[in-house]
């Protein structure tokens, strides 16, 4: 009998080192899930560049007093980006900081210079 119960206890301790275990994964996973929640719901999104996009061909090609003013502007020098960023309305300057990047990129390729 004591044979038994002596080795009955360490089955029991690795069952219980087991779900330890089991437990710290599942504590590790719902918090990645909960971060990744927090994260999607505080407010930060993605870019949206395609909606960026048209309005940067909107200043450049089809608003003549605007294009002229970005152009005139870059000439002397300016931060290709930043202008864009003062010529478009506060709600799509939001889109442009978020989609700095791809503005850049889509500027230099237009045949702007890169910014600074």
């Amino acid at each position: 009998m004591k044979r038994q119960v002596a080795l009955l206890i360490p089955c029991m301790s690795r069952l219980h080192l087991r779900s330890l275990a089991i437990a710290g994964c599942l504590t590790a996973l719902l918090t990645v899930l909960l971060t990744i929640l927090l994260l999607a719901a505080s407010g930060v999104h993605a870019c949206e560049f395609p909606i960026v996009k048209e309005q940067i061909d909107t200043v450049l090609d089809r608003d003549a007093r605007l294009g002229t003013e970005f152009r005139a502007q870059v000439k002397d020098g300016s931060d290709s980006v930043a202008v864009i960023e003062s010529l478009v309305s506060a709600e799509m300057r939001e889109e442009v900081d978020i989609c700095r990047f791809y503005v850049a990129e889509y500027l230099t390729k237009r045949g702007f210079p890169p910014p600074h």
